[in-house]
């Protein structure tokens, strides 16, 4: 049963998925589940046991998606608490999302570490390393539309070539934007950051965020940086 769950889960990507509920754990939700589809499935069957969401998470593993023990639980949690048979009211689940402040390195322990790795390094062949990456200091707009977009297409860091397809992340809001991006490009960049560099705010984010691009857009925006247009 648990197979079937998940190829039905799988073939669901094919769709485009609303908003899931706010609530601790959902953006290790975004950033987990969609490495490999999108989140139209989990909406769709809502209510099912934190056994069933369990045995999808697990199979997800089997699969190759990288979550730790820790990401594990707090996944499962979520999908059983938000997705599960008794959900709480939309408003109790948005106040205990409410963060105290925003934190940039948790953003991106969060939403890119999985793939990027801890360090920024990336994995050589799927996923390009973000520490030492010149074209995402060219413009601190570019890698923030790259969260709030995503990218797909042919790419080459440092002399390797990649051709995947990054998912958007444009649920965290405006300020976790600018955090993350300002994080990434100072702390795995900061010997190439120009020296009139000028952190990106939650303003500039949501100016970013009324251009609607597509993956394929920002791919282009990027070849743009590159021939220095």
């Amino acid at each position: 049963m648990k197979k079937g769950i998940l190829i039905a889960l799988l073939l669901a990507g094919l769709a485009v998925a609303e908003e899931l509920p706010k609530g601790p754990g959902v953006d290790l939700v975004y950033a987990k589940c969609q490495i490999c589809h999108d989140l139209t499935y989990p909406l769709q069957n809502a209510g099912l046991s934190e056994a069933d969401w369990e045995g999808i998470v697990d199979d997800m593993i089997d699969y190759g998606a990288p979550i730790n023990e820790e990401e594990r639980a707090a996944i499962i949690k979520y999908l059983a608490t938000y997705l599960g048979p008794n959900p709480p009211p939309a408003e109790e689940a948005a106040a205990s999302e409410a963060p105290a402040g925003v934190d940039g390195k948790a953003a991106y322990a969060a939403n890119c570490a999985g793939c990027h790795q801890a360090e920024g390094q990336g994995v050589p062949g799927a996923f390009p390393p973000l520490k030492g990456n010149p074209v995402l200091v060219k413009d601190a707009t570019y890698p923030a539309l790259v969260v709030l977009f995503g990218l797909q297409g042919k790419i080459e860091v440092n002399g390797a070539a990649y051709n995947g397809a990054m998912p958007p992340l444009g649920h965290l809001d405006d300020a976790t934007v600018a955090a993350l991006v300002n994080y990434l490009l100072q702390e795995f960049n900061e010997e190439l950051l120009p020296k009139d560099f000028k952190p990106l705010d939650a303003a500039t984010v949501a100016e970013l965020r009324k251009k609607a691009l597509t993956p394929k857009q920002v791919q282009a925006f990027r070849q743009k940086l590159l021939n220095g247009e």
